[in-house]
């Protein structure tokens, strides 16, 4: 391998690799780099082994995006499964409550019925008492007592009303004798009924509780499950930081060593449309906190075509974790521009592209919150106003 041409480009390398170092001991355990430590550029001398280098980034990104992406679905789904048990787990509760309420209002009737049955009871008890009570006067005076009550009766109007006395006497005994017991039996019958639904009610309260205790369970498990998957997501997210991290200092030192030459390209713009965001310190849609906006979103309908603002070689072509799907253009003089959140892509890593070629379409990948296209004008890596830069229109 042939040295670098310039000392300054000696330590820019070597800078990357201390920054590839950097971030395998930082990366969890699982998710470092594949292969030797800065494996493409340990020996690099040209520029073809940073674009080696820059390949197997990209290709590591996107291993990780998908292991990303996999990772949010299964979150989601996950999220899902565990509101519709916390749904189950509230229904299930609303049944206990009702189930101890009508467990309450059962006891309560037994209690009351209860009461019926010991006050019917001492009913029955003095009924019975009195009618033992003329039984045994009847069997000791026999029809005596009666019978002397009849020939007492002066007129026989008068018999026949102490007839019908003494009739409805022994009418009234063995009417209130049978009443009395009637009531005491449906009363037992009410009681062994109440009974049998607190039985059933300490079944479904049971079987329910037994229920509720299952379905909780399985909540916890899923909790756990998620909070594992939430932390392998953070993760991977890490890990794709610093890879992006790593490929945008490759980026960097790409563009100085293969375009450190040449005037400032005119640039055009790569579409048209309205601003909808300009460069700046913003309120960040999505992240909710203050954040620099390095570019300018241009609104436009999805799968509009996007155009390369000037000449010049891909130096990106994948997904850029925030950015989604994203391409980057190495022009001359150090300078490069970016496309980020698109739906497509029309070029490949180290194509040349000439300005105003078609290099993709208007999407919505990546953190964004419809379909837009992000564009950055950078200068030896920097974000610059890109409006400072465009044609004017």
């Amino acid at each position: 391998m042939r040295p670098l041409a310039y000392p300054k480009r000696t330590g820019r390398l070597l800078g990357v690799l201390c920054l590839l170092a950097f971030v395998v001991a930082l990366a969890p355990q699982g998710l470092l780099l594949p292969g030797p430590v800065g494996s493409g550029l340990a020996e690099a001398g040209d520029l073809e082994d940073a674009w080696r280098e820059m390949e197997r980034l990209q290709r590591q990104m996107e291993l990780k995006q998908a292991e990303f992406d996999r990772l949010v679905s299964r979150e989601r789904s996950l999220v899902a499964d565990i509101n519709r048990i916390q749904q189950q787990l509230d229904v299930l509760h609303g049944q206990l409550q009702a189930l101890e309420t009508r467990l309450a209002q059962t006891e309560q009737a037994i209690a009351v019925t209860e009461a019926e049955i010991a006050d019917a009871e001492v009913r029955l008890e003095k009924r019975t008492n009195l009618m033992l009570t003329r039984i045994r006067a009847m069997s000791e005076v026999g029809y005596v007592h009666y019978l002397e009550a009849l020939l007492g009766a002066r007129t026989f109007s008068d018999l026949l009303s102490r007839l019908e006395l003494l009739r409805q006497i022994v009418v009234s005994d063995i009417a209130l004798f049978n009443e009395v017991s009637e009531e005491k039996r449906q009363l037992e019958s009410k009681k062994l009924y109440l009974e049998e639904q607190r039985a059933e009610l300490i079944r479904l309260r049971n079987d329910t509780s037994a229920r509720r205790a299952e379905v909780a369970r399985h909540k916890r498990a899923q909790d756990e499950l998620l909070a594992r998957l939430r932390n392998d997501k953070a993760e991977v997210r890490r890990a794709l930081d610093e890879l992006e991290m790593v490929s945008k200092e490759l980026e960097r030192y790409i563009a100085e060593l293969g375009t450190s030459e040449g005037t400032k390209p005119t640039f055009k713009w790569p579409l048209q449309g309205w601003i909808s965001s300009e460069f700046g310190m913003r309120y960040h849609p999505i992240l909710k906190e203050w954040r620099l906006h390095t570019g300018i979103d241009i609104a436009a309908p999805r799968g509009r075509e996007v155009r390369a603002s000037a000449a010049g070689k891909v130096i990106l072509a994948t997904w850029a974790g925030g950015y989604g799907k994203c391409i980057v253009i190495s022009h001359s003089a150090n300078w490069s521009t970016l496309y980020a959140h698109l739906d497509s892509y029309n070029v490949r890593l180290g194509e040349i592209v000439n300005q105003g070629q078609v290099i993709g379409q208007v999407g919505s990948t990546g953190y964004s919150t419809g379909p837009h296209l992000h564009f950055e004008i950078r200068f030896k890596g920097e974000p610059v106003n890109p409006l400072d830069h465009l044609e004017k229109r």
